[in-house]
């Protein structure tokens, strides 16, 4: 891991960035297959670089592993991300995450929870929401439809514009439902 580390901040192992690499306790793979466990050792991995990196150039240095007499195309985070997801993470889950993906819908949950699961499971339906514009679509096609049909009218074009026009109107109707719910029980 210490060797890999370095690589990937562009150097040779020097003591001092293992050193300080361990001091972070940095979690250990152990080739487990539950996508979860993969996502969560990613992104500690990945809070793990930025506490190492400090400038905009070390971060960029951080991007590209340079060993271009094996390699003349630079090796980068993102493809050991996506290499390693391609080992561990059977084709098979990804496409049934993908498939949740275009099903889901917020049902009973609040615009909050819908939202954390939408984001969740758009990164295996990548080609769904790969501009502004389809992603904001597809989020709003999920709303429930009380909601959807204010947030449609609207004609609106970006993801957070729609999610904060959909927080709006939840917020909205729950104090109207309260406020006339105490109203009929009088």
């Amino acid at each position: 891991m210490a060797e890999t580390l370095a690589v990937l901040m562009n150097q040779q192992p020097k003591p001092y960035i293992v050193s300080q690499f361990k001091r972070l306790n940095p979690p250990t793979f152990d080739g487990a297959t539950y996508p979860a466990i993969i996502e969560m050792w990613i992104q500690e991995m990945e809070k793990g670089f930025g506490l190492l990196v400090s400038t905009e150039q070390q971060k960029r240095k951080n991007e590209t592993i340079a060993n271009l007499e094996e390699n003349p195309e630079p090796y980068t985070w993102a493809k050991f991300k996506k290499a390693l997801e391609e080992k561990y993470f059977p084709r098979t889950v990804r496409l049934q995450k993908e498939r949740d993906f275009i099903r889901l819908q917020q049902g009973e949950r609040t615009i909050i929870q819908y939202e954390a699961e939408f984001a969740k499971l758009a990164k295996y339906a990548s080609n769904l929401v790969a501009d502004e514009s389809n992603r904001a679509r597809r989020l709003e096609e999920g709303l429930r439809s009380d909601i959807r049909n204010f947030v449609a009218s609207f004609e609106l074009h970006t993801y957070e514009v729609v999610l904060n026009m959909a927080l709006v109107i939840e917020r909205g109707l729950a104090e109207s439902e309260k406020a006339f719910g105490s109203w009929n029980k009088r």
